[in-house]
Order: C-alpha cells, then structure tokens, then sequence
C-alpha cells in the first residue's frame, strides 16, 4: 500500500514520530512514496528528517503558534491575526498539496496533527485519500482524560483544533503514556520511539539535561542558575549563535538544536528539564530519567502534557524554571513508571500498524467484491 506523510512541522515531536512510523513501516511491504511537512523551510530538525526518510519531502506554509517575547509565553491574539493574514498562503498550500497528492497517488494519508491536512479533507472531500491521525493531543479527546481545572476556554480551543485536523478521519490514533479503553474513533496506542532512543545505552552522569521551545524562557533558567554554578546543565534551544555550544556562566552550556547530541546527553543525564513537550518526555521515560515539566505559559496542550506525565509518574511540573524542587525529587525518583512504560511499547507495539493493515485489508476486500 502507498502512503503520504503529512506532518506538523512546529517543534521536533511530530516530526520524531513521524522518524519512528518510516522506521517500523521498513520491515513492512508498505511504502511512504512522499513526506509533507507544513513549515515554510527546512531548518535543522527538518533537515534530520529529511535525511532518515529516503522518500521525496516537500514543504508548504502550515497554520503555526506565535509567542510573546521575554518569555512570557503563547500569544492567541497574535497566533489569530497572523493565521489570518496568512489565509492566501495556505490556500496556496492546499492547492500545492492538491498537486503532491495527484502526483505521488497515496492509498492512504498519515497525518501527524497537521490543520491544513484536514482542510484538505474539507475542500478535496470527493477525491482526497483516506486518512488516519496520529498525535497525543487526540487523547484530549477521549471522555477518560483528566484536564487541569479550569480553563474551559482553552480546552475547547484545544479540542477544536483536534477535530480540524481529523475531518473525515477514519480514525485518531492517540499516543500516550498507558492503554487506554477504546472511545468512539479515538484508538490508544504506545508513544512512537526512534530506533536510535530504543537501542541506546544509558547511564547516570552528574549534569542535568534542558530542552526549551524558545529562547526567551532561558532567561528563567540563567537566573536561578546563577545561585547554583555548582550543578552543570546543557540547555537545547533553536537559538542563533554562530558557536555550537556557548557557555553562558561556570556549568552552564547553550548548545544548538542538534538531534543525536541531544539524544546521547539525555542518555547519561541525571534528569530532564523542559517545556513538557510529549515526545522529549516520552523519551525520557523510556531511558528512566525524572522530568521537571514547565509548561510554556498560555500553552494549554503543555499544561495537559505535563498534568497526564505527573499523574503517569513521569515528573513533576511546575510554573517556573525553578529547579529547588525538581533537585529533592530526584533524589526519590522511582523508575517504576519506565518499567510500565516499557511494557505498555512492548505489548502495543503492533497496534498502529494493524490499524493500517486493518485499512489495506478492507480496501482490498472492496476491490474483490
């Protein structure tokens, strides 16, 4: 069966996942005849991708979040009216997706949480493909998931979001942390890990890894790491640096966004700071490493992300980049929730692919009746 990759190309987790998909779908008669990746341009993380998958990539302009500066977090005023300025440029991403899509004749469509994908679905309902989704923020959808108090406002958004993407999905395959009983078309299934994670020795070195989405929120960091230059920390950001590592004070390195790096020093760290993004979590489980979580202010899914890992026994979250409390628990830590999480990867390992057998089966029972 021929299938198209479409993927949301803000961040490093839909692109990691859709890594580990293109890694598992090798040992399988399946072929990924193209990748579409909803980011104007190719940058660092993109490029990786790039390179894992051996299939045409192709980039188009994609709906996206836009922050606030000096770290104070996602902006929707400014998400909004820059979306909407930019209408003229997705319909010309749906017209360009329209050209791919005619041109490389998918059986079926992953999508990994892309907005204009499910557009796609909207305009083209007559002749576009079949299609599954695949994210953790469909978990958000199904009627078992505990959400922070309050904010009914940005659940809704959340969740609307969610819907757009899956128009006319056959199914949402949600990824998340445990199983979770079947609801409507929302189908659980294990978090998808790269093969470089899964074969990757691990050990217990006396510095702690961080992972931010913006530059801005370093500055949290710096401050409280001033107090504290006796504990040594290796902070990821997409950051413009011409050097790169640049060590900021005594213990304190600012490295640029670099995927096997990142994966080898979380590999050996004491424990994970970042902005609870689901997949750098995920990865952390799998290796056994505590998690400090802090959502990215005004960023619901994050706030959901970090509330879902605490409750796994992941981590801890917190508002700030305040490391005092995150120091004792690591201390305590127990590595109870990596063995469950190993296991519920192991035993489920097979799901989303069944689902896409389960698709090719029924296709191929409609040809022959």
């Amino acid at each position: 069966m021929k299938l198209l990759f479409v993927v949301q190309g803000e961040g490093r987790g839909h692109q990691t996942q859709a890594i580990s998909l293109w890694q598992q779908l090798q040992e399988t008669e399946h072929e990924v005849v193209a990748c579409l990746v909803g980011k104007a341009n190719e940058d660092d993380f993109s490029a990786y991708l790039g390179a894992e998958l051996t299939c045409p990539v192709h980039y188009f302009q994609s709906p996206n979040l836009v922050y606030n500066a000096e770290g104070k977090g996602l902006s929707l005023s400014k998400t909004f009216t820059k979306n909407v300025s930019d209408i003229p440029k997705y319909w010309g991403s749906l017209n360009k997706m329209q050209g791919w899509i005619r041109e490389y004749k998918p059986d079926l469509i992953l999508n990994f949480y892309d907005l204009l994908c499910g557009f796609y679905q909207m305009r083209f309902a007559a002749t576009a493909p079949p299609m599954l989704c695949i994210g953790h923020q469909y978990l958000l959808l199904h009627n078992q998931f505990e959400f922070p108090e309050g904010r009914w406002f940005d659940r809704m958004l959340i969740n609307m979001n969610s819907r757009l993407t899956a128009f006319g999905a056959k199914k949402l395959m949600a990824l998340s942390f445990s199983p979770v009983m079947e609801s409507k078309r929302v189908i659980s299934v294990p978090p998808l890990i790269r093969k470089e994670v899964l074969n990757h020795e691990t050990g217990k070195y006396p510095y702690y890894l961080a992972y931010m989405t913006s530059p801005d929120l370093l500055v949290q960091l710096k401050e409280w790491h001033k107090d504290h230059q006796h504990i040594e920390i290796h902070c990821f950001i997409q950051i413009n640096q011409d050097q790169e590592v640049v060590q900021y004070h005594k213990n304190l390195f600012v490295h640029k966004l670099n995927s096997a790096k990142f994966l080898k020093l979380m590999a050996h760290a004491r424990g994970l700071i970042t902005t609870a993004g689901f997949e750098s979590v995920c990865e952390a489980i799998y290796f056994g490493k505590p998690v400090m979580m802090v959502p990215v202010p005004n960023h619901y899914e994050q706030a959901c992300n970090a509330k879902d890992a605490e409750n796994f026994g992941a981590g801890i979250a917190q508002k700030h980049f305040n490391l005092d409390e995150f120091m004792v628990y690591v201390e305590h830590h127990e590595e109870q929730s990596s063995r469950k999480f190993r296991d519920w990867l192991s035993a489920g390992k097979s799901r989303l692919l069944s689902e896409i057998e389960r698709f090719d089966r029924s296709k191929t029972a409609e040809i022959l009746s």
